[in-house]
């Protein structure tokens, strides 16, 4: 059952499981108003957090790492009966064992190099971002950036995803803190907020407002980005339609109105199919046109009246070229081969999308095409403006050109430059190099894409936070998407 604050209280003590009282007004040592006082009371509620015996909350309290994991595990159901563990200092004695176990096994929580867990050792703001966001499996990062939080820091994916997340914004001198204890009033506005939609901070993904119409190419480009990272689709996909579909990458007119071409096309992404989408959406919000065009090439992919390509893994850019096709119609003008000559129809959408993903992305030596069709395999007249009829509905696509996408790389991942690059101490040509970076060396993905500082770069690739292990030496920076695999 859950407990009601505003009426009489039991609180357990969080580590220890003694029970007390606080006077009807609730705890003795905080009130409404208070910073996240209704965070606390709601996690209170939902018996995640308790308090102590003498009727304090202790809202200043550090957090150890022990009740970390103990509220955490509440937070999500796990098992949390106390049992012996893999740490030599956390036995089945300790009221957080199990939870601290179930934690472990998880991947929330891990140990310290001694072999040990430190379970009465505080805990960071910087440690808790981690810990949230692997409990809540976050994934999306938002490109923001703490002074304090450089990419050399383990907690820097961590704590771009729980801002991403509505978690956290940080605070107003631009710093987050990573290296500070948490208290447990700032614990509970954290957890809460993860938890909770009524407690979650409103974020403008890539700093886009819709009513400003804010359409630098760099914002456009974190756009497009992150809502094909969303939807599963590489990034290098959904861009290059848009440059297909609006070469300048402009949802309004230098007016600030939305652009509507003859046939009808609705703003960036050119949207003419508009049913189930909201109309005046897709003219006055660019995020929103962006949704509905990565939603299409979505179900296209998943339409079984389509071809499919080798075992359709989403990540393969090959395997997107006939949802790539059917974005823009299975019309006869979009036939891969002409029907007459059997020669490969160049004029057609499909072909033109794949001409400016490997311009964009240096895929020139890399066959973009599924293998081995014939102008028998559809059927059409070329006189009318009927549906192509597909005639063979699975195609392959050799090793050698098989194509990984390379903007779905995440933390954590090793990767390779294709030749020689450079390595960047910001995101941005224009910035001085660190060192040169050579196929033969190690580089780890440290964080999400990040974009070019220069919001006006007309460069469709985006950059990566990595770590690069050259010669027995340890480089930090950023290294451009397009030269990686």
């Amino acid at each position: 059952m859950k407990k009601i604050y505003i009426l009489l209280f039991s609180f357990v003590l969080i580590l220890t499981g003694n029970v007390g009282q606080a006077n009807a007004e609730g705890f003795t040592d905080v009130k409404p108003g208070d910073p996240f006082f209704e965070e606390m009371m709601y996690l209170f509620n939902e018996e995640i957090i308790s308090g102590y015996k003498d009727g304090n909350f202790g809202p200043k309290d550090t957090v150890t790492r022990a009740a970390a994991a103990l509220m955490i595990a509440r937070a999500l159901d796990l098992d949390t009966t106390p049992r012996d563990t893999d740490f030599p200092d956390v036995t089945k004695k300790n009221v957080a064992s199990g939870a601290i176990d179930s934690s472990l096994k998880l991947n929330i929580i891990k140990g310290y190099t001694d072999g040990k867990f430190h379970p009465d050792e505080p805990v960071t703001r910087g440690q808790m971002a981690i810990f949230i966001a692997r409990a809540f499996k976050l994934t999306e990062e938002e490109a923001i950036s703490f002074s304090d939080v450089p990419i050399d820091k383990s907690s820097y994916s961590s704590v771009r995803k729980i801002y991403s997340f509505g978690v956290t914004k940080g605070y107003s001198n631009g710093k987050f803190l990573p290296d500070s204890s948490i208290i447990r009033s700032e614990f509970s506005g954290l957890l809460a907020r993860a938890l909770s939609d009524r407690f979650r901070l409103s974020i403008n993904t890539c700093g886009y407002e819709p009513k400003s119409k804010k359409q630098d190419r760099q914002t456009v480009n974190c756009l497009l980005t992150r809502e094909a990272l969303k939807a599963g689709i590489p990034p290098e996909i959904v861009k290059s339609v848009a440059t297909k579909e609006s070469g300048q990458w402009k949802q309004f007119d230098s007016n600030g109105n939305p652009i509507i071409t003859a046939d009808g096309g609705i703003g960036l992404m050119q949207i003419t199919t508009t049913a189930g989408y909201d109309v005046d959406l897709l003219k006055s919000d660019l995020a929103y046109n962006i949704f509905a065009g990565v939603d299409m090439l979505n179900k296209n992919f998943k339409n079984t009246n389509l071809p499919s390509i080798g075992d359709m893994k989403r990540e393969e850019l090959q395997n997107w070229y006939f949802a790539v096709m059917a974005y823009n119609g299975i019309k006869p003008k979009n036939s891969p081969l002409y029907q007459d000559s059997g020669l490969t129809n160049t004029t057609a959408y499909q072909e033109g999308v794949y001409r400016l993903l490997s311009e964009a992305y240096d895929l020139s030596n890399i066959n973009l095409v599924p293998m081995n069709m014939t102008s028998l395999d559809f059927q059409y007249d070329k006189n009318s403006t009927a549906n192509i009829v597909f005639k063979k509905m699975h195609y392959e696509v050799s090793v050698a050109d098989k194509t990984l996408s390379k903007e779905m790389f995440e933390a954590g991942d090793t990767v390779r430059y294709i030749n020689d690059g450079r390595l960047r101490p910001s995101p941005g040509t224009s910035s001085r190099e660190i060192t040169k970076i050579t196929s033969k060396d190690k580089i780890t993905i440290l964080g999400g894409l990040v974009y070019d500082e220069n919001k006006d770069s007309t460069n469709t690739f985006a950059w990566y936070p990595v770590k690069v292990e050259q010669n027995g030496k340890t480089y930090y920076g950023y290294i451009a998407s397009k030269y990686i695999k």
